[in-house]
């Protein structure tokens, strides 16, 4: 399965930094103690939508998910226009792939699962890595998205203008990596001060992901057991 994962660390804004403080505004701040700030509050986080495009590694990746702390999730995640939908609720986890899906992924046994799987919702092994589940869980779907402060010691930090985000002003903090490019996060200037967008257009890979509806309730039901499949119950 693609890694999708890895796809979406790379638009990733690190967020390395040092003690938030000073200034008599938000935006007299550091880019660092801004950075740190919007780190602090997406800690904090029960549920978040993350929707956005991104190419890497000559794959365009497409995701727009909404999930919780609790492993809650609904949206869809598509690669080079094979799409499949998520869906997280009651502990468990599930993916309906389009027919697209299944000729990009399953090989010589595309056919056989297509006609097996049909409409049904594919059961999302416990504990899969580098996989769909990967996103119904926020702590893992954040910490692909914004890297470690540690792997990132080389990277500078610089503050751009405000803009307005979605009717909420934002102040741009851009990253520059050696390694990776050039990246730029926006950040709400208001409390909480919550990471709203993140774009790359310089290095290897680029795209932009928008963060939103910020501890929002996950409208997830889970499908009827006739509606579902277990791939691996059938050695498949």
């Amino acid at each position: 399965m693609t890694r999708i994962g890895l796809a979406v660390a790379s638009v990733g804004l690190a967020t390395a930094l040092t003690a938030c403080g000073g200034g008599d505004s938000f935006t007299d701040q550091s880019a660092e103690e801004i950075a740190d700030a919007s780190k602090d509050a997406m800690a904090d986080l029960k549920s978040v939508k993350v929707a956005g495009s991104i190419t890497a590694d000559g794959q365009q990746v497409e995701i727009d998910i909404q999930t919780d702390d609790q492993g809650s999730c609904v949206g869809s995640i598509g690669v080079d226009g094979a799409s499949a939908e998520l869906l997280g609720a009651d502990g468990k986890t599930w993916f309906r792939p389009s027919e697209e899906f299944w000729r990009q992924s399953g090989g010589e046994a595309a056919d056989q699962l297509i006609s097996m799987v049909g409409d049904k919702w594919v059961v999302i092994p416990e504990g899969e890595e580098d996989g769909f589940g990967q996103f119904c869980d926020l702590d893992e779907l954040l910490e692909q998205m914004l890297k470690d402060d540690e792997e990132d010691d080389d990277a500078k930090f610089s503050k751009g203008d405000t803009q307005d985000i979605d009717g909420e002003e934002a102040i741009a903090i851009d990253q520059e990596d050696p390694e990776d490019g050039t990246s730029t996060g926006y950040v709400l200037v208001d409390e909480p001060h919550y990471l709203v967008k993140i774009e790359k257009t310089d290095g290897e890979d680029s795209g932009d992901v928008t963060f939103s509806a910020f501890d929002e309730e996950v409208d997830a039901e889970a499908p009827a057991e006739e509606d579902t499949i277990d791939l691996d119950s059938l050695g498949g």
